[in-house]
């Protein structure tokens, strides 16, 4: 796969160990299956679009989203290197919860950590305005199955604009990197996802996806990551 050889985050974890953030990819060889349509929001270089492309098969279907213009271009010239064309789409565009412009910032050293600001009329030192989409807002993404969604903060505000995913019934995994500090309301963004009848689980790191209770992923510390599973 084509990496960022700007990235020191990512790009040497790839290129010496061949694998990144095990749990996660063992996760997903879990619950992907072939001929699923899936979801990869912040797709950044391409590692889990290329790993969910394989577990879904000439059948099933990637939707790749990474507004950073290097990045999905990267994606796409791995997605040709492997022969996933057929299954792969990139969509080079920001997810929010409304069709709006908004900021996005990308540091020079860590472009896996790039994230979305709202935009009010004055650009960010090392930003780009760029017109952000609900995951709603075409028909073509109502069929997603399984939504993978690493977004560095915005995902309380992509899932408010994925109201009509829920309502069609096919989406039922989600996969989420979840850090409290990060959200307006973070109880409140868990507890709407369960209430469209998800089941709360979190992939621990050495034993998996084990179910969890809301009031155990609010009690850590509000700057620690930790990848959610909802399934219903």
């Amino acid at each position: 796969m084509y990496l960022d050889p700007h990235d020191f985050g990512l790009s040497p974890h790839l290129m010496l160990d061949g694998y990144w953030e095990m749990p996660t990819t063992e996760a997903l060889v879990q619950c992907v299956r072939p001929g699923m349509i899936v979801a990869d929001v912040g797709a950044n270089v391409g590692y889990f679009t290329l790993l969910m492309a394989d577990l879904v098969g000439p059948s099933g279907r990637v939707l790749a989203f990474e507004p950073n213009p290097a990045m999905a271009e990267r994606i796409r010239r791995s997605a040709y290197l492997n022969g996933f064309t057929d299954r792969i789409e990139i969509f080079p565009v920001a997810l929010h919860d409304s069709n709006c412009p908004v900021q996005f910032l990308m540091p020079s050293d860590e472009p896996k950590n790039a994230y979305i600001s709202p935009y009010e009329g004055v650009e960010l030192t090392g930003g780009v305005v760029l017109d952000a989409e609900r995951l709603d807002s075409r028909p073509e993404w109502h069929g997603i199955e399984l939504l993978k969604i690493d977004a560095e903060g915005s995902e309380e505000r992509i899932w408010a604009g994925a109201s009509g995913l829920r309502h069609a019934d096919r989406l039922h995994t989600i996969i989420l990197e979840f850090q409290p500090g990060r959200y307006v309301d973070p109880q409140a963004f868990v507890e709407n996802i369960c209430s469209w009848g998800f089941g709360l689980e979190w992939i621990a790191p050495a034993s998996g996806i084990e179910v969890t209770t809301i009031e155990s992923v609010l009690a850590r510390k509000s700057d620690e990551d930790v990848m959610l599973v909802f399934r219903r």
